[in-house]
């Protein structure tokens, strides 16, 4: 086994003391090279790491070790915040499916890649870290170091790779990342409950992170057969599971990655409908185009009554990115018998504020009103797909809390007299 730390120090000797590392995020996060730095931070002078760190599940700021280091990813989180700001922060706000692309192709000198321990062949499993790695596997020039953690499952359905193909194996003793999600709300129960009028037996659904995971799956819990296509898996699947809501068949469940608590992982790894597969999978909009019945079910942060979404600013400040959202939406709207679903409370700040706006205040859209569908709170269901702008308005209104329907009609009735 290589020492992190001497790995490192060959690194900055190799590139002249300005390495481009790409460092995985998800649940298998490697915590002994961010221990290495915090013990040796002029190791990371000069350095610009690279990665998908997820907002509310990777804590470490990369950019934090040294005040000449670098960092380039396509989420922002507050860990970032200051980096981003001082411009050492490079954000892409990429759609997932292309920031899978990107990877194959940006200059890199090294990567780290999380897998299993190997088996009796030789072979190690991408597991967990399925949903960005490949991308990184066949770059030939890239210095690729395994870092083989024994917590990781390893799934009968997930890529394999022999443990020799790495230039350089380190062993991570610090235990998986884990996320319990929280119990579920009257509000979004409320949420799922209507959500799940919207599905049926057989479908396949998709979902995104945060609390809208819990709403999805308690959603398809309400039908059986339902298959996952998603980019990531909380413990809200394996209470789906446990509704029997979830085709027997193997590989039923397919995602990218897995992050919650170790019942999840051991799960991930025993049962054979766990299937783990790449970003070219999980976020093709032709793959998920040819899925019939496929419904995307998504957050966000506020929709306005032209039916456009903002999922990535927070009073005028951005704190999160698009995602895989938009690959998801274009691939359910495509999908035969498909439904593209945002889901979220009607208010904000302890009910005094709404979430359905007349106008979006943020300075990017996330979708385009072109590319509504059903929008979902506590309150009902509105159907923006085929409606025209009146038809929207009114019942994105229909669904807003009581106190806020008022003023936004009227809002409205102004702002439509001067279109």
């Amino acid at each position: 086994m290589t020492a992190v730390r001497d790995l490192l120090v060959d690194l900055r000797d190799a590139t002249k003391g300005a390495p481009r590392i790409h460092v995985p995020g998800g649940p298998a996060e490697p915590a002994c090279l961010a221990n290495a730095l915090r013990e040796a931070p002029d190791l990371a002078d000069g350095a610009t790491f690279i990665g998908h760190w997820l907002p509310g599940i990777n804590r470490t700021a990369w950019t934090d070790f040294h005040p000449e280091s670098r960092a380039e990813g396509t989420f922002l989180y507050s860990e970032y915040r200051k980096s981003f700001e001082a411009g050492r922060y490079r954000l892409l706000p990429l759609h997932y499916a292309t920031a899978f692309e990107w990877l194959k192709t940006v200059p890199l000198d090294a990567a780290f890649i999380p897998v299993s321990r190997p088996d009796e062949r030789g072979d190690v499993s991408l597991s967990l870290g399925t949903d960005m790695s490949p991308a990184l596997t066949d770059r030939k020039k890239v210095r690729l170091i395994a870092v083989v953690r024994p917590d990781m499952p390893f799934p009968a359905n997930a890529p394999r790779v022999p443990l020799s193909s790495f230039a350089d194996v380190i062993e991570e003793d610090t235990p998986l990342v884990t996320l319990a999600d929280p119990p579920l709300s009257d509000e979004a129960k409320a949420i799922a409950a209507h959500v799940a009028t919207l599905l049926g037996d057989g479908f396949t659904v998709q979902s995104g992170i945060g609390s809208v995971q819990q709403i999805a799956m308690a959603a398809a819990a309400h039908h059986r057969n339902i298959r996952i296509h998603t980019g990531m898996i909380t413990d809200a699947a394996l209470e789906a599971v446990k509704a029997g809501a979830i085709g027997p068949e193997p590989g039923t469940i397919l995602t990218g990655t897995a992050i919650g608590t170790p019942p999840l992982y051991e799960a991930a790894g025993q049962d054979p409908r766990f299937n783990f597969q790449p970003v070219s999978v999980t976020h093709s909009v032709p793959v998920l185009a040819a899925i019939p019945r496929l419904a995307a079910i998504n957050g966000g942060v506020e929709v306005d009554l032209f039916g456009q979404l903002n999922s990535e600013w927070v009073k005028g400040r951005q704190v999160a990115s698009t995602g895989g959202l938009g690959n998801f939406v274009r691939g359910a709207q495509l999908s035969a018998g498909g439904r593209s679903i945002i889901a979220l409370p009607a208010t904000a700040r302890g009910g005094s504020l709404s979430r359905i706006v007349l106008q979006l205040a943020s300075p990017t859209v996330t979708l385009s009103r072109a590319e509504a569908g059903y929008v979902v709170t506590e309150h009902g269901v509105a159907d923006l797909a085929t409606a025209d702008i009146d038809q929207r308005a009114e019942r994105l209104i229909a669904i807003a809390a009581p106190a806020f329907r008022d003023d936004l009609a009227n809002e409205w009735a102004k702002l439509r007299a001067s279109l």
